[in-house]
């Protein structure tokens, strides 16, 4: 039998290496990586997250303007944001979960669970109206739900509490379809039109008393406990991105808050933080955090420290 020699062999041996190359690495890394999807989900979820550092401007002659209003913020009990509609109406199948009210119109968020299933049904009541059910898209698990001037935005939060085939076929389709990842997401239903639509991720959505805007948090699979923070002017495809910071500890709870200020004009982050960087290190003082006091103001995208912790992570 004659052996091939020359070029046929070269490219035969070449193959061999590539194919024995597939064999120890990429097959097993994408079996790995397969099979972490199906378990835990993928890791590049939370893909809106906005790593940068604050770029501070220096605060004009109305910072204490807005000092009273940020002190009030730092006051306010966590997670009170938004639920501002008053007690519930009669009519509503449920307990209350949440409330909102804009220019007269209050919309509620009911939760009902019945041997084990929990349905949520929102509603909607112009001033002292009749209260009528919106229908909400069947599986959506539904946060923060609040009025806006281009119609009501809420929360989705999308599990990945489903079967491994299933986790695979939509890990794939996620790719295709942003709103098929297992993220919060915001999602819309504008006046006049029909129907819900994704709009982008992010979640801990707080609508400005004007209801033009919005701020929300975007955080990620692999980045627990850091946040970065954007601005949504509501019927736009996308959020500007502000800054990030950490959680001032390890437990992972919300150690700030996002407050409009009455006039809409500016946005308050107060409360206490670990920085701005993810990636710098922790000491143990630090397990109390930094305070945090700044004013973001949307008409001309400045940042104001009033805090005087600056950068220094």
């Amino acid at each position: 039998m004659i052996e091939p020699r020359g070029p046929v062999a070269s490219a035969a041996r070449s193959k061999g290496w590539i194919l024995a190359l597939a064999t120890a690495v990429v097959f097993p890394a994408a079996a790995l990586h397969l099979t972490c999807v199906a378990v835990m989900g993928p890791g590049t979820w939370g893909s809106g997250l906005d790593e940068r550092p604050p770029d501070f401007a220096e605060p004009g002659p109305a910072a204490e303007l807005y000092r009273s209003d940020l002190d009030a913020a730092m006051e306010a009990p966590a997670g009170a944001e938004g639920s501002t509609a008053g007690p519930a109406p009669e009519g509503l199948d449920g307990e209350m979960q949440w409330s909102h009210g804009l220019e007269g119109r209050s919309l509620y968020l009911a939760r009902s669970d019945e041997n084990g299933t929990v349905t949520q049904r929102l509603y909607v009541r112009a001033g002292e109206g009749r209260v009528e059910e919106v229908a909400l898209p069947s599986g959506h698990i539904v946060e923060r739900p609040q009025w806006t001037r281009e119609g009501i935005a809420y929360v989705r939060w999308n599990p990945w509490a489903i079967s491994p085939a299933k986790k695979l076929r939509r890990y794939f389709a996620s790719w295709f379809s942003p709103s098929l990842r297992p993220e919060a997401s915001v999602y819309l239903q504008s006046r006049g039109q029909l129907g819900w639509r994704y709009v982008m991720p992010g979640h801990s959505l707080t609508v400005s008393p004007d209801g033009r805007r919005a701020a929300l948090l975007r955080s990620g699979a692999l980045l627990a406990g850091y946040y970065s923070i954007h601005v949504w002017e509501v019927g736009s495809p996308s959020a500007l991105g502000l800054f990030s910071l950490r959680e001032r500890g390890e437990e992972g709870a919300r150690s700030f808050r996002l407050r409009w200020s009455q006039d809409s004009s500016a946005l308050f982050v107060a409360g206490r933080t670990g920085g701005f960087d993810r990636r710098a290190s922790r000491s143990p003082g630090e397990a109390a955090g930094i305070p945090l006091a700044l004013v973001y103001f949307p008409s001309s995208r400045a940042l104001w420290d009033l805090s005087g912790i600056g950068p220094r992570d």
